[in-house]
């Protein structure tokens, strides 16, 4: 072998070695572009379901209100002096981005968050002769008390020491 045949033979073209290099940057581009469209996939589901997940709690805690405020009211039928409170524990205790408020009135309990995206009522039955009443902000908060005294049925977040 001569020297000009060992210098053509180590400068030759190797297309085989190329093409499975390029093959190799193509696979990992297209494991990229896989792996990225699986992640945004994936956090679009978490956020759909995130918001169905809330509208749900916030559901659960009128409807929980609600039985409590129906229960005090029983509770006025057993005379005028009566007291009765009743905490409720609520759900998204934490979800102070939300900035839920609940409002009683003779006509019901209504409950929206602060973008008035998410807005509920629930009609009360005021079987009894009692006034209802109460705002309570619910941004942190993760009991509400329901009370009656003095015929009045009122919201509050603060224990009554009854």
């Amino acid at each position: 072998m001569r020297a000009g045949d060992v210098e053509q033979a180590s400068l030759r073209r190797d297309e085989a070695a190329a093409a499975t290099e390029l093959g190799y940057v193509f696979t990992f581009l297209l494991g990229l572009l896989f792996l990225s469209m699986f992640s945004v996939w994936t956090w679009d589901l978490e956020s759909s379901r995130q918001k169905s997940w809330t509208a749900e709690a916030m559901d659960q805690n009128l409807d929980a209100v609600a039985a409590a405020v129906e229960r005090a009211d029983s509770a006025s039928h057993l005379g005028e002096n009566v007291t009765y409170a009743e905490p409720v524990p609520l759900l998204l205790s934490q979800a102070t981005r939300l900035e839920l408020r609940m409002l009683l009135d003779d006509e019901g309990l209504l409950l929206q968050d602060g973008s008035r995206e998410f807005t509920s009522r629930r009609p009360i039955s005021a079987g009894a002769s009692t006034n209802h009443s109460g705002e309570v902000s619910l941004n942190g908060i993760d009991t509400v008390w329901v009370v009656l005294d003095g015929g009045e049925v009122r919201l509050q977040v603060s224990q009554p020491g009854i």
